[in-house]
């Protein structure tokens, strides 16, 4: 059965255009990662998805019935779909009774509450906190109680919007095991909004890549459209006013690229008087994962870098380096 289907889906403000999908079908069951960079309109299409926002354009089905979003029957959908925030707020309450929270608007009787929120907060790995105060946990802590708050209401959709992008490497490995675990258990779907390329691999069998917006069937979380030009036999492609790389020659004008993020080189300064292939850039942010260091480089426009864990430390980057980028041939695809 599909979970949702989208003909047309739009959403814009102020006239600009952040969601154009003339496609969407998602199977239930399962993990679903949505794939892109930020800005890619994730979160937008995360947020329609849990009807908490009206497209601009558009229709929706939800289990192959279509959605009203300015009738009454709203209210029972969201009861189907829970959202899990990249910043989750938990009230200054017990963990217990953060929990508890969303079972005791849908009218559960006592036990049952008790009883869902032990199991749940067994499943994340924070029984243990169920007397804390919601307001004095880590951010990873604060994740995983959020998303057993989901699990207790026993949605037929989970959606996690960056669920692993702010938290220690100890917590992501947890809530990447949570996520597995509940995809496992097959109660509910579950949708993942993330830009870590190898987690999604990992973790799910379904992939749909965001760039700009739209749906574009690449890998890579850099996708731009690049303008061609010649400097003698050499075709170059210019992205906005600064960065810039060889292409393979091409009769075109305009060029849709991937640039795969693991075969990017960075260095702090030019290993060879070749300094026209290279970027300048300055590192605004990095982030650990399960097998390196995602590096986020200004280059006039936001470019990702992976690096392996021994090169990183070789390098020894910090946030603010003034740093140059090389997109050589082989990180390049052509879409």
């Amino acid at each position: 059965m599909k979970l949702y289907t989208a003909r047309d889906l739009k959403k814009a403000y102020n006239g600009r255009v952040v969601l154009d999908l003339p496609e969407l079908a998602v199977e239930a069951g399962g993990m679903l990662a949505l794939l892109g960079p930020n800005g890619a309109g994730k979160t937008t299409l995360l947020h329609i998805l849990a009807f908490l926002l009206q497209p601009s354009a558009g229709r929706l089905w939800f289990r192959e019935d279509p959605v009203a979003f300015q009738s009454g029957a709203l209210h029972h959908l969201r009861r189907q779909v829970v959202l899990v925030e990249q910043q989750p707020i938990l009230f200054s309450t017990s963990v217990a009774k953060n929990v508890a929270f969303g079972l005791k608007l849908r009218g559960l009787k006592r036990p049952d509450i008790n009883r869902r929120v032990d199991e749940s907060l067994s499943m994340v790995g924070m029984r243990a906190f169920a007397g804390a105060n919601g307001r004095h946990l880590s951010g990873g802590e604060t994740q995983r109680v959020a998303i057993a708050r989901a699990i207790a209401c026993r949605p037929q959709v989970i959606l996690l919007d960056e669920p692993t992008s702010n938290v220690d490497i100890e917590n992501r490995m947890a809530i990447e095991t949570i996520m597995g675990d509940i995809r496992d258990a097959g109660r509910s779907s579950i949708i993942v909004c993330t830009h870590d390329v190898s987690q999604a691999a990992r973790l799910t069998d379904m992939r749909l890549h965001l760039a700009g917006g739209r749906l574009n069937g690449a890998d890579y979380e850099n996708t731009f459209h690049a303008a061609v030009h010649r400097e003698g036999a050499q075709c170059w492609g210019r992205i906005g006013r600064r960065f810039r790389f060889p292409l393979p020659s091409t009769s075109e004008a305009v060029v849709r690229v991937a640039v795969n993020p693991r075969l990017i080189e960075i260095v702090a300064e030019s290993p060879s008087p070749d300094t026209q292939a290279y970027n300048r850039g300055r590192l605004i942010r990095m982030d650990e994962e399960m097998d390196g260091v995602r590096l986020m480089v200004d280059v006039g426009l936001p470019l990702a870098v992976i690096l392996s864990c021994q090169a990183y430390r070789a390098a020894d980057f910090r946030i603010g380096d003034t740093v140059l980028v090389r997109c050589p041939s082989e990180a390049l695809s052509l879409l």
